[in-house]
């Protein structure tokens, strides 16, 4: 998969939860839609969308090609419509787009951004701390 040229997370929104902190509601949507099926045209995302919200065929064109327009779609004709493929896996985008979010605050916060993860430790797993040091480890040559 191709990685897209512009950041996956050019704003981050704390105030929403998922997806949603990064991509629009409908954008999510339609993401999670093609990542569970690996490919699909606009057509089939609009049925798959539509049990869940009144939404008009032409609204979902507009936002697969705008996803597409972003880098996070790619389009290869089929017929007379287009069929649309991620370019990242879901796993890629999620971790692409906190890279993004933690590079940014390192970047112009660090002490602040890493005395906060310090405290953060006691949410995450003893396996998760154990993968933590090994990471450490690597990355001090030990």
């Amino acid at each position: 998969m191709v990685r897209p040229q512009r950041p996956v997370a050019p704003e981050f929104r704390t105030q929403r939860a998922g997806l949603g902190q990064v991509l629009g509601e409908l954008e999510a949507d339609i993401m999670e839609a093609v990542w569970s099926a690996g490919e699909m045209t606009v057509r089939e995302v609009h049925n798959v969308l539509l049990p869940k919200r009144d939404l008009a065929y032409t609204t979902v064109m507009t936002v697969m090609t705008r996803l597409a327009e972003k880098g996070l779609l790619t389009r290869v004709a089929d017929g007379n419509s287009y069929l649309y493929r991620p370019t990242l896996t879901r796993q890629a985008f999620v971790s692409q787009a906190v890279g993004e979010v933690v590079n940014a605050l390192l970047s112009s916060h660090a002490a602040q951004t890493m005395s906060h993860f310090a405290t953060c430790l006691d949410r995450v797993s003893s396996e998760e701390l154990r993968q933590l040091e090994e990471m450490l480890k690597r990355r001090r040559g030990g």
